[in-house]
């Protein structure tokens, strides 16, 4: 940084934005990822792995796999 340029205060601008989406979902499947949850945090001790970053983890790997399904048969 030279000496002209400022730093512009409060959070550095992200590179990826996200939006929110509320979804409702059953106590079941709450439970499921909440035990995804803890067998992650035993496997990765020192990470703070929350509800949202695993369903995020979740969502992706399902739709990667989804994706390669849906490409063998169309």
């Amino acid at each position: 940084m030279s000496l002209l340029e400022t730093r512009k205060r409060g959070r550095p601008k992200k590179d990826v934005t996200m939006d929110t989406l509320a979804v409702r979902l059953p106590d079941d499947l709450v439970s499921q990822i909440d035990t995804y949850v803890d067998r992650l945090q035993e496997q990765l001790p020192g990470l703070n792995i929350t509800r949202a970053d695993a369903i995020r983890q979740l969502l992706a790997i399902g739709l990667r796999a989804e994706g390669e399904r849906l490409d063998k048969t169309g």
